[in-house]
């Protein structure tokens, strides 16, 4: 049975210009795109209220870690913005006064977001609860602060080691823990203290991310930093698929822990349908919002210090050959313009071995000059750039303390890579974003539109895109990234995922984007989502 819509207009995703009034669906996918003044006069219409977009893609996001937060407090601007306001949003987390079993979470701290401009301690955690174990996890993902409870059950104490490549914040004694996870190895201890809800359980949670997604605009989402130590994700974002997720969805493993915990061989059929292996992950660098963003000059006020760099010449590599093996990307993490010139240099004269999406990702991409687009857009290489002004927009208080004039000068800069970049997308990292809602789309179309941050601050207007690349990059460009080719786009044969939103995003002043809401998102041409 074929469905016929209409609206006053639809932005198809194919291009910059391409509007339409009217479509049809059948079985879950477009049959015909054009003018509503061109439908026949007998045919039943639906009319929808509102502008009509293709549903978006965050090609950067991090699926399992929504799970894990959809009921977590968000400790992040706007809604915390100093240490009492962090300890009052964790006071009213719907477990509070539970069992002492039961964990009270948030997420999103920024020490350089906090008034006090410190990272909150067990201490301060202990003025949530002092018998409940409570956790907050950093904006970046990498790192947390837990309580005194979390601690004892973690079993973290003065004669706990520091964990390879990290470490635990230590009391004025140099011995005692006080709270301070720092990075990955550290904060696992205590996210493994927490434990897992079970395989059948993780599987609905992931599931129930269908709502939040959808919320947003979202139909295709990915998870890029699987770590396979419980199970393998392939198995469980399937098993969320047969419990109700809708948003196609790729995969992404983290090279590092394969290495450690060999996965069983990716075959030809993990890499297809809604829910597929696309690659693997690795880390160039670090962020720019502690320094460790590997810069080609110093940072602001230094001398010498120019960041880290993560991924030696063996480990690049080595991930290499694992993805000519099975097929796959490699998307790195790269912020520091000199972490992407090094990716350049090892992979740019080298055949791409993926032909219908890039072989290389570049992740957030975060400082990059005219010349070094260029030798992206030269390279043998078929690179792909996720950028994130996102983290401009809200982060600018670390950005702007952190970086000098002339690296902010070339901070995200979207439009000299929209004109030169065939593979192209913003994205929004979430959770791994200082926002209380950080895959708010039109918080990261606002920013990219009108350079601004959060608090008013221009972020390099130069570097400004239309409204309409700007959904592209969501879109019809986004799907460039990875292997979404039924979505994206509003066109005959092309899966029937669309959503209409609150205003015309188009004609209103650009200002007003950031105020902008999803009121309906269907997938495969079902209607998931609709805004009371």
């Amino acid at each position: 049975m074929t469905t016929y819509y209409t609206a006053d207009k639809i932005f198809t995703g194919q291009d910059e210009t391409t509007f339409a009034t009217a479509f049809a669906v059948e079985d879950g996918h477009f049959t015909w795109v054009g003018e509503a003044r061109d439908l026949p006069s007998d045919v039943d219409v639906v009319v929808l209220n509102g502008p009509v977009l293709p549903g978006f893609l965050d090609v950067h996001t991090h699926a399992t870690l929504v799970a894990n937060f959809v009921n977590a407090v968000a400790c992040t601007v706007p809604v915390v913005t100093d240490i009492p306001s962090l300890i009052a949003a964790l006071r009213v987390h719907p477990n509070t006064g539970a069992s002492a079993s039961t964990w009270i979470e948030g997420w999103g701290y920024d020490e350089s977001k906090l008034a006090e401009h410190r990272t909150p301690t067990r201490h301060d955690l202990d003025l949530v609860s002092t018998t409940q174990p409570v956790y907050v996890q950093r904006s970046d993902c990498h790192s947390g602060i837990c309580n005194t409870r979390a601690l004892e059950l973690a079993g973290i104490d003065a004669s706990t080691p520091d964990p390879e490549g990290a470490a635990f914040g230590r009391e004025a004694d140099g011995v005692t823990p006080n709270g301070i996870l720092i990075e990955h190895g550290a904060n696992q201890r205590v996210l493994q203290a927490k434990g897992s809800a079970g395989f059948d359980a993780d599987a609905r949670a992931l599931a129930a991310t269908t709502r939040h997604f959808a919320e947003r605009g979202i139909v295709g989402i990915t998870d890029m930093f699987c770590i396979p130590t419980r199970y393998d994700h392939r198995d469980l974002f399937r098993a969320a698929q047969q419990e109700g997720l809708r948003q196609s969805a790729r995969i992404y493993y983290d090279f590092a822990t394969i290495q450690v915990h060999p996965i069983r061989p990716i075959i030809e059929q993990d890499k297809v349908g809604r829910v597929a292996v696309a690659g693997i992950k690795l880390f160039a660098d670090g962020a720019l919002s502690n320094r460790t963003g590997w810069m080609r000059t110093p940072y602001k006020g230094s001398s010498n210090e120019c960041g880290m760099s993560t991924a030696p010449t063996s480990l690049m590599q080595a991930a290499l050959s694992y993805a000519r093996q099975y097929g796959l990307q490699i998307a790195f993490h790269a912020m520091g313009d000199r972490a992407i010139e090094s990716l350049v240099d090892f992979f740019g004269d080298l055949d791409p071995w993926l032909t219908d999406v890039p072989s290389v990702r570049i992740e957030h991409a975060s400082i990059m000059d005219p010349a070094l687009i260029q030798r992206i857009h030269e390279a043998r290489m078929n690179f792909g750039v996720v950028t994130n002004v996102d983290f401009l927009y809200a982060e600018y208080d670390s950005y702007s303390e952190n970086l000098t004039e002339s690296q902010l000068a070339c901070a995200y800069p979207v439009r000299d890579e929209f004109g030169v970049l065939e593979n192209l997308a913003l994205a929004s990292d979430c959770p791994a974003t200082t926002w209380a809602d950080p895959d708010d789309v039109f918080m990261s179309i606002h920013a990219a539109v009108n350079r601004t941050s959060y608090n008013g601050a221009p972020i390099n207007h130069a570097q400004a895109i239309t409204v309409e690349q700007a959904v592209l990059l969501y879109t019809g460009k986004a799907r460039t990234l990875l292997d979404f080719p039924q979505l994206g786009s509003i066109e005959p044969g092309k899966e029937a995922s669309f959503i209409t939103v609150s205003q015309d995003i188009f004609s209103e002043p650009t200002e007003l984007i950031k105020d902008t809401v999803v009121t309906n998102t269907w997938i495969q041409g079902d209607s998931i989502y609709c805004r009371a």
